[in-house]
């Protein structure tokens, strides 16, 4: 351990050595005694306790905030969501409606050959039909 020249105390004799260690713990002890008598300044009481409601109010203000952004976030997704079952309705609405307009101009057709076989039928049974004044 090291040790200072000799020092005078009070308490102590002359010519005996105190450690660095001593003077140490002395001068903490003096100045925790100071500050307990002395006090904190009023300025820093009232400093410490003014930033102490600005971090609250911060604090508030990020938490209002995070809410906002995860309910961004949940409408995002909810859109994704809306926006890709719709692909999906549109692509089987697609499908079926093709579908449909392949069954109507097939029907179409269909009543296109019956009226142009019904023509024909009623072209030649009036050919051999007489006419009203000739049965007369």
């Amino acid at each position: 351990m090291a040790t200072v020249p000799v020092v005078t105390l009070v308490g102590l004799r002359k010519g005996a050595r105190v450690s660095h260690t001593g003077v140490v713990v002395a001068a903490v002890m003096l100045l925790a005694g100071c500050r307990a008598a002395c006090g904190e300044p009023r300025a820093l009481v009232e400093a410490r306790a003014r930033w102490n409601a600005e971090r609250r109010a911060l604090d508030e203000r990020l938490d209002a905030l995070e809410e906002r952004l995860l309910a961004d976030q949940a409408r995002v997704r909810f859109w994704g969501e809306m926006r890709e079952r719709h692909g999906n309705v549109a692509a089987v609405a697609c499908s079926s409606l093709a579908h449909h307009a392949e069954s109507v101009a097939a029907y179409e057709e269909q009543q296109r050959a019956k009226m142009s076989e019904l023509t024909r039928r009623s072209r030649v049974a009036a050919r051999f039909v007489p006419a009203a004044d000739a049965i007369r």
